[in-house]
């Protein structure tokens, strides 16, 4: 039941992206995926955190359309893998701290999907450095607007039983 809760999570927020991205113009500096991806891996598993993010991604890709198909998919599989695996080893539960990973994660994801598309000869949105940086931190503005109201719905879906308690490895 949970994977279904997840993988339907996920759908909606492509379908949200779809709908809102063509109604209205704001919301092109908003990523669902990318939040999606940031509420599941905050809850300590690697491994959920990169299959998110890189079906979320994947899919984000499909929707966009363009030539540069698995970058935002490579992207936010990689941002899932490290901030599950650093909510592993910090505290990360409080809300505050959680709207602060989503700021730097939109950040990483903006500059990291930029620096693909150069590393496979591709065009990606900008080539100044100035409008890169105003770029991504609109769209940090609004992934932070999102989360806010994102995570308290997701919360209520997936519901902490006490505090999240720390998920070790087995060879620890």
């Amino acid at each position: 039941m949970q994977t279904f809760k997840i993988a339907a999570s996920i759908v909606i927020a492509l379908l949200l992206q779809i709908l809102f991205a063509k109604r209205f113009a704001f919301f092109q500096y908003v990523e669902l995926p990318l939040v999606i991806t940031v509420f599941f891996s905050l809850q300590r598993s690697p491994v959920q955190g990169m299959i998110v993010g890189m079906t979320a991604g994947l899919g984000l890709d499909i929707i966009a359309g363009g030539d540069t198909l698995g970058v935002r998919g490579f992207s936010l599989t990689l941002l899932g893998y490290v901030i599950a695996s650093g909510s592993i080893r910090f505290s990360l539960e409080k809300k505050l701290v959680r709207v602060g990973v989503t700021v730097v994660a939109s950040i990483a994801n903006t500059m990291l999907y930029v620096a693909l598309c150069k590393l496979l000869e591709k065009s990606p949105f900008t080539s100044s450095p100035d409008e890169l940086l105003k770029i991504a931190l609109y769209k940090a503005l609004g992934d932070t607007v999102a989360c806010i109201v994102l995570f308290v719905l997701l919360d209520r879906v997936f519901p902490h039983t006490g505090g999240m308690t720390i998920k070790r490895r087995f060879y620890e």
